[in-house]
């Protein structure tokens, strides 16, 4: 992942005060800094196994799973710090869970995606803050799990997908 970030100034300098048509000059300076942040191999393309739970689990509105741990390593990354953002297609019944896919069966059940505490990691909202290792390595922990959107879900594939990006400060 490639990253562009543009520090500079505006300075406007020279303007004759004699005509309003006078000469102006402008002075546009910065840098472009090219940093390679980039998720470990294996990282990039994870699966989480959420398991297979009967429906008597997520029988009630609001009714979870365990919570199965995931994590997403950084390497290379610019000194300072790093977060994630998840996003996704959103749940109907809540816009902070991630929707079940088209391939899937079961109705009335999201995707719960939880930060490093297990506190509720809505989608399109950055994780905690880690910091970079002086190699600009770093291990962010999250889990996810199945959460009931309705009273009396359906059983059937359960599957969901979420794209993150990586915020680095």
């Amino acid at each position: 992942m490639m990253v562009f970030a543009l520090a500079g100034t505006l300075l406007v300098a020279n303007a004759h005060a004699e005509s309003p048509l006078g000469e102006i000059n402008i002075e546009l300076r910065g840098r472009v800094v090219d940093y390679s942040c980039y998720v470990e191999t294996g990282d990039d393309n994870k699966t989480v196994q959420l398991g297979t739970w009967q429906t008597k689990h997520l029988s009630t509105t609001g009714s979870t799973t365990q919570s199965m741990p995931f994590t997403l390593k950084l390497t290379g990354c610019p000194p300072g710090s790093a977060s994630i953002t998840f996003s996704g297609k959103k749940a109907a019944a809540s816009p902070d869970l991630l929707s079940l896919n088209n391939t899937s069966g079961a109705t009335n059940i999201a995707v719960e995606l939880l930060d490093e505490d297990k506190s509720r990691l809505p989608l399109d909202q950055a994780s905690q803050d880690v910091v970079l290792d002086g190699n600009g390595n770093a291990t962010l922990n999250f889990f996810a799990n199945y959460i009931a959107t309705a009273d009396n879900p359906t059983a059937g594939r359960a599957d969901a997908d979420a794209t993150f990006m990586i915020n680095y400060y």
